[in-house]
């Protein structure tokens, strides 16, 4: 048998705490770890009420002056009492990415406390789950909030990683498939708020923030560790989707690759401690499908087998009389309680330092499979018992819990998409207003004789002062947006946020485009919106604004939204105050201003006032892109609409109503949905019309 030895760089960690000096305790790691899937888990000394953000840094002093460039990686997490953890796995809700840690040389953190909650603290509680408990497959975790908060917003851990959001904000769905078998900690977090944030001149929201207590349970599966190699593939460029799992005993396995409607395209099985499949993006016999989203059904049944070479998994099979002359690579983990699993089995980027990697034909991985199964017969079931919450063991063993057979179609668990190529772009950008919002005059009026005058915006007076407040919830408004549609077969175009959403992303620019959201098919904005009270001598247009900050803005009438092409723009929303204001609307419309033109379809946005929440991007992008087996995608100013009045719908105690969303632009395209739309079919401005639809109360 030949060994061979794979010594890969570290993972360096560096703590570094920064905080105020009214802490009781000093800001301290007490335990940094890597879980069994090299995620980085973090635990740090801390306070009741306290709030948190971690950075990341690539490389310590790493600027011209030796500093060090950290950068935000998690933010708004609040204390779990005198002791916190959290989990970093990534986010792949940025662009670029910020990509899992096994995936990086070398990754150094700090945690910075950003505040103290202010207002009245949620009460939080994961209902459905005891200490102690074993569960296996999907997974409903329910969460009970109680607050005297108009607002409150909950979410879900598992071993410090955050879940995909629930979509009534109670139930949260997990497929405990995904994680190894072993110990896991669940918790929930909970945010409440007095009011919503983004009104002008409104700084008076309070927060109060809350950890549920811990549960710890064993995940117990046959199928464990599902997972993709890629959020999309796209077979056109040669590659292919990695399609993993391993099995906690040796099973006969199948596969089955479905399509939205549930039909199978593609059948593939085998058998082994392991699955690893290489699909190429066609249907059985070589036959092309069609791009779109895909699901995975794993289905495993125990054959009392110790160990069998895997075949049929890749479209071939192997014979017992060939089985000799095979050889492959495997790999035996330093602390593995099971058996070798072949080294595809783990995903490119996957950290195996340490592990034992050898070529073996079929007879040696079985010899070799004895030995170890015999040496840890006794230490298999107590790691499954002793397990620590850092995100279950490796061991891969049956006890008297685990089911002989199973299904499941995972994942679930971000970043993994069930993507074959693309159905469109989309692109989105936002301001949070960070640290602590701005104070600034209103636009220039173009008259700076004899001294600057500034437009009345917003019903307050000529040359008065603008404050607004940072929008802290448009990273989970824009996270949900990004989540659904990926979900859903969308490839984002860009993700711009704060420092890297610019003016120029909005008009029309040096390089003879009309800004960054003509290069997608669909875009959208969240930030602050104004709206001009009088025309001005040098603007005869009653103009609404974007601000950018201080006394940085963009005039919605400078923008030209729409573009031809596979990638054109065809559907703009804009989530801030009063963008498409009734009178202002008409004013552009009148000095034919409005920034629609003959290639975009639909301009979305509020006719008045409106708040921000976390939801509205994730209920918009849900409803526009429903399955057929739900009814269907709905048109995509339904969706607008809807989206606004189920995320407002428990509001109470605000101000600034009613609330209504508008849509404006061609006549014939009122009714498109992303699957099926009509090209706009007059030119002449005139023609364009809008709706409008009160969304609160």
């Amino acid at each position: 048998m030949k060994t061979t030895k794979l010594t890969l760089i570290g993972l360096s960690l560096l703590a570094v705490f920064t905080g105020r000096g009214f802490c009781q305790n000093a800001l301290q790691f007490t335990g940094v770890g890597a879980t069994s899937e090299n995620a980085i888990q973090l635990h740090w000394a801390s306070n009741s009420n306290e709030v948190y953000e971690v950075d990341y840094a690539d490389q310590l002093a790493g600027n011209p002056d030796g500093s060090t460039a950290w950068k935000k990686l998690y933010g708004d997490f609040p204390s779990q009492g005198t002791n916190t953890f959290w989990l970093d796995t990534g986010d792949y809700n940025r662009s670029p990415y910020i990509l899992h840690p096994k995936a990086m040389p070398m990754r150094f953190y700090r945690v910075v406390m950003t505040g103290v909650n202010d207002g009245s603290n949620p009460t939080i509680t994961i209902t459905s789950l005891t200490n102690g408990a074993t569960v296996s497959g999907d997974l409903t975790v329910t969460v009970s909030v109680s607050s005297d908060q108009p607002i409150v917003r909950s979410r879900l851990f598992v071993d410090g990683e955050e879940m995909p959001s629930s979509d009534d904000g109670t139930n949260f769905v997990i497929n405990t498939c995904e994680w190894p078998n072993g110990n896991h900690t669940l918790f929930a977090v909970a945010k409440a708020q007095s009011g919503y944030e983004g009104f002008p001149n409104n700084r008076s929201v309070t927060y109060g923030r809350s950890a549920s207590p811990y549960v710890n349970v064993t995940f117990d599966n046959l199928i464990t560790r599902v997972a993709f190699s890629e959020p999309f593939f796209e077979p056109a460029l040669g590659q292919t989707q990695q399609v993993t799992a391993a099995f906690a005993a040796n099973s006969d396995w199948a596969l089955q690759i479905q399509d939205e409607d549930g039909n199978t395209v593609r059948n593939a099985s085998g058998s082994g401690t392991s699955l690893a499949f290489g699909w190429d993006g066609k249907g059985d016999g070589g036959t092309n499908i069609p791009d779109g989203v895909y699901t995975y059904l794993i289905s495993a049944q125990t054959n009392g087998q110790a160990f069998s070479m895997m075949s049929g998994g890749n479209g071939f099979s192997i014979s017992a009389s060939a089985a000799e002359e095979v050889t492959e690579l495997w790999a035996l983990s330093p602390e593995s309680s099971g058996p070798p699993l072949p080294l595809a089995i783990y995903p490119p980027g996957f950290d195996t330092n340490g592990f034992e990697i050898f070529a073996a034909s079929q007879s040696e991985v079985q010899a070799l499979t004895k030995t170890v199964m015999s040496l840890n017969k006794s230490a298999t079931s107590a790691k499954l018992e002793e397990a620590s919450a850092d995100g279950g063991g490796s061991a891969n063993a049956m006890d008297a819990n685990t089911p002989s057979g199973q299904s499941t179609t995972a994942p679930v668990r971000p970043p993994t998409k069930k993507v074959k190529g693309q159905k469109g772009k989309f692109g989105i950008a936002y301001l949070q207003y960070l640290p602590a919002g701005f104070t600034g005059h209103g636009p220039p009026t173009g008259l700076p004789y004899p001294l600057t005058q500034f437009i009345a915006v917003d019903g307050h007076s000529a040359n008065g002062n603008v404050e607004d407040a940072q929008v802290i919830v448009f990273k989970d408004t824009a996270d949900g947006f990004i989540n659904r549609m990926e979900n859903a077969g969308w490839k984002r175009g860009f993700v711009h946020a704060n420092d890297d959403f610019i003016p120029a992303d909005l008009k029309k620019t040096s390089l003879g485009g009309n800004g960054i959201f003509n290069t997608v098919n669909i875009g959208i904005t969240m930030t602050h919106g104004s709206y001009a009270t009088a025309t001005t001598a040098s603007d005869p247009v009653l103009n609404t604004y974007w601000w950018f900050g201080a006394n940085n803005f963009v005039k919605l009438a400078d923008c030209s939204f729409g573009s031809s092409g596979t990638n054109g723009l065809r559907w703009m929303a804009l989530l801030g105050c009063s963008m498409l204001r009734d009178d202002n609307y008409q004013s552009m419309y009148n000095h034919l201003k409005l920034p629609i033109n003959n290639n975009l379809h639909l301009l979305l946005g509020c006719n008045t006032f409106a708040g921000a929440t976390a939801d509205i991007g994730k209920l918009w992008a849900k409803k526009m892109t429903r399955s057929q087996l739900l009814g269907g995608p709905k048109p995509i100013w339904q969706s607008w609409y809807e989206a606004g009045r189920e995320a407002y719908a428990g509001a109470t105690n605000i101000n600034n109503g009613p609330w209504v969303f508008r849509a404006a632009g061609w006549p014939n395209c009122f009714g498109d949905t992303l699957k099926e739309y009509e090209d706009p079919n007059s030119g002449n401005p005139a023609n364009i019309t809008y709706q409008d639809q009160q969304v609160w109360p």
